[in-house]
């Protein structure tokens, strides 16, 4: 159950992963209208290249440099002992990690769209992934204290802690903090989905990237891995469009349903799905088709602005999946090895509300020192301006015109 990552030995795992990332991308420029959609083309890679070049440097060794301390990584700086260790598989073990790391940062973006300034899209991938994910990769997937806080270890092979709870609430105090576009509430049909065809692509290429996660530290359960986040996310998935489109007949709901409803479903499932039952995997996508229609409407009651429904589709899904596997893990669940073997349940309610709380308290520095320098949020003349090129794409779409 400890330090999972590093037993990848193979490129599937950064693969999938990375196609992930392609569907992440897609995803936001679908999301964002078209004034906005086109910077984030090169913003993004610049963040992938700055969070490879930093974690390189730093990051990865604070994650699994000697955790003897089980709070940090303390060698391995800039790979120096790479070479020297061949059979730690170094560079799987780096290329994934650093992977999955900008896996998180593409999620928070979801939250930011059409928001926040150049500057901030640089400076929160750096931050990001040379101190505060790192750290909380040491804690659990680096053999560090979360993994002997306890008798048991925590479960969390699929990441619905150490990925989905961490981005979710990084994300979440993001767009809280950016705060509204305008007339974001007032005139909810400037803000649909700008291209359903990107859309679809790009939940298809991120579902395969949350499939990645799971399934390349499931070992040699990988099947029963893959199997369970299938009919999680698939009964999710219904559930969730019923009760999401239940008065609502936009169709711009219908795809948020289906296909973040899928999404959420596979984050609920994720650290559960290596070593669960099936039929109780498609018994909790029933929770979680609700946990997601909750974490959507949720973010509307209190008129947040989360443009990609980060809260609904991995947050609250995550802090539930993080807790789940002490209650329905085949060897160590509650529900099948007794009240007497809570001590993982234990562990994975430590480790969710400690991560949680880790990344809301950094979430609101890193955000919280850009907005008191005045460079966190976007310009009012460059919102104004991303909406003016909206709309004029809109009218030369409709009458065919310049």
């Amino acid at each position: 159950m400890s330090g999972p990552i590093c037993l990848l030995q193979d490129s599937t795992g950064n693969i999938t992963v990375f196609l992930g990332l392609i569907g992440l991308t897609l995803l936001e420029y679908s999301i964002a209208r078209k004034g906005f959609g086109q910077h984030l083309l090169v913003k993004n890679f610049l963040q992938f290249s700055l969070a490879v070049i930093v974690y390189w440097l730093i990051g990865y060794a604070f994650s699994y440099g000697d955790t003897e301390s089980e709070f940090i990584g303390q060698e391995n700086f800039g790979a120096d002992k790479w070479l020297k260790n061949k059979g730690l598989y170094h560079g799987f073990c780096f290329s994934y990690s650093v992977l999955v790391g900008i896996f998180i940062i593409f999620i928070i973006n979801l939250a930011l769209i059409e928001k926040v300034s150049y500057i901030t899209y640089v400076v929160f991938p750096i931050c990001l992934l040379i101190w505060i994910w790192p750290v909380v990769v040491a804690w659990g997937w680096g053999n560090g204290w979360l993994s002997g806080v306890m008798d048991d270890d925590m479960i969390d092979n699929g990441g619905s802690i150490t990925v989905y709870t961490f981005a979710g609430a990084f994300g979440f105090i993001g767009a809280l903090l950016s705060g509204k576009r305008n007339n974001r509430f007032e005139n909810p049909h400037d803000f649909k989905i700008s291209s359903p065809e990107i859309y679809v692509t790009g939940s298809f290429l991120t579902i395969l990237g949350v499939l990645g996660i799971g399934y390349s530290q499931a070992s040699n359960n990988g099947g029963i891995s893959l199997a369970n986040m299938w009919i999680c996310g698939s009964v999710s998935s219904v559930v969730g469009l019923k009760m999401l489109t239940f008065i609502s007949k936009e169709l711009n709901d219908h795809y948020i349903a289906i296909y973040q409803g899928f999404i959420a479903g596979m984050v609920f499932i994720a650290s559960s799905a290596i070593n669960t039952r099936p039929w109780i995997s498609g018994l909790h996508g029933l929770m979680s088709g609700g946990v997601f229609w909750f974490g959507v409407m949720a973010v509307k009651w209190l008129k947040i602005d989360d443009p990609a429904n980060v809260t609904g589709t991995f947050l609250i899904p995550g802090i539930f999946g993080g807790v789940l596997p002490g209650f329905i893990d085949n060897d160590f669940g509650v529900y099948f090895a007794g009240w007497e073997s809570g001590q993982t349940l234990g562990t994975n309610v430590v480790g969710t509300v400690v991560i949680f709380l880790w990344s809301i308290f950094w979430a609101f520095v890193v955000f919280g020192i850009l907005w008191i320098l005045k460079v966190l949020k976007l310009g009012d003349y460059d919102s104004l301006e991303g909406a003016l090129i909206t709309q004029r794409g809109f009218s030369k779409g409709q009458t065919g015109k310049e």
